[in-house]
């Protein structure tokens, strides 16, 4: 039986409006009231998950090593 390490990535999303002369503006008028804490992201704002399952990096080194040394 092999380990696997499973990724849980959940994903909150908020759309705001806001005034500003440009795209890079606006970005950065509303990174900077989120970074003071004008924007809180929670449960209400759940927009999806993922799960990405791969084998654990040492037993996956181990099994390509003895490979490698098998084939010689």
């Amino acid at each position: 039986m092999k380990t696997y390490q499973v990724e849980i990535k959940e994903t909150l999303c908020v759309t705001v409006e806001i005034e500003a002369e440009n795209a890079q503006q606006a970005e950065a008028m509303v990174q900077e009231a989120y970074n003071n804490e004008e924007y809180i992201l929670d449960a209400e704002h759940f927009a999806g998950v993922e799960f990405a399952a791969r084998e654990k990096e040492i037993e996956a080194r181990s099994r390509n090593q003895k490979r490698r040394e098998y084939e010689r």
